[in-house]
């Protein structure tokens, strides 16, 4: 299985996306956590020490330092993975795909698209769930290009802006034909909030993640919620999400004549 998680910045994408994946593994999944952001902030959110996360090479970087271009055969992923890879907290296998760190005479932030693109779309999940936290915004959703067999998660926080963001991310991916799309309506105060993120949003499925104070107390340290209060109300949800993932995988593709 691949999962794709797009939002706003500023959503809870990542704090999703690393809770996701350390839940899965729990449930006893091999899980690669991408981080596809030029950013980078899934690290942190896994349970990884930030002067370790400073250290990572990411696969864009790695790339460029030992002179690869456009016109050398595509990297296997699989190598990829095992170089530049780290093993995070839970087993999870985790793997930058670029970030921004100088000016530089070609676009690095096309090239860090192209690179999540081509990892996440080449990486094999027969035995393994990927899970892809992408760039803030819609645009790293149409590089990714995920497609039937595969699941996005929509990640939004109640403010107008947001909820837009995701409005779009979902057309986006039904555009895709991706059939397993699903809102995650973050920081839910209540009814209403779900109500109008689930009129506006669009998405079949919707998962409710409460706002908790223990999610906002793990960021103030810099560290994985999952680790500090596993059984806040919205690491249960975000573990409720995952088993509802595992139980219900996207729908098969139709056969075609």
């Amino acid at each position: 299985m691949k999962i794709a998680v797009t939002g706003k910045g500023g959503s809870g994408k990542s704090t999703v996306s690393g809770a996701l994946c350390r839940h899965l593994a729990q449930l006893g999944h091999r899980v690669v956590g991408v981080d596809g952001d030029p950013n980078p902030n899934l690290g942190i959110s896994l349970g990884v020490e930030r002067e370790l996360v400073e250290t990572m090479e990411p696969i864009l970087n790695a790339l460029i330092a030992i002179g690869h271009t456009h016109d050398d055969p595509t990297p296997d992923p699989e190598d990829l993975l095992a170089r530049y890879g780290l093993d995070a907290p839970g087993g999870v296998r985790l793997v930058a795909t670029g970030k921004i760190e100088r000016p530089t005479d070609s676009c690095l932030c096309c090239g860090s698209h192209m690179t999540t693109r081509q990892f996440f779309g080449e990486l094999g999940d027969d035995d393994r769930i990927v899970v892809a936290d992408l760039e803030a915004g819609i645009n790293d959703l149409l590089w990714a290009r995920p497609g039937p067999s595969d699941v996005v998660l929509v990640v939004a926080e109640p403010s107008a802006k947001s909820v837009e963001i995701a409005r779009r991310a979902t057309d986006v991916a039904v555009d895709l034909g991706v059939r397993r799309i699903i809102g995650v309506a973050n920081r839910c105060a209540g009814g209403d909030d779900l109500a109008r993120m689930t009129e506006s949003i669009g998405a079949a499925e919707m998962i409710v993640v409460p706002e908790d104070p223990a999610i906002g107390h793990a960021d103030h340290l810099g560290r994985a919620a999952y680790d500090l209060d596993p059984a806040s109300p919205a690491l249960v949800a975000i573990g409720a999400l995952a088993e509802h993932l595992v139980r219900h995988p996207a729908p098969e593709a139709a056969p075609t004549d």
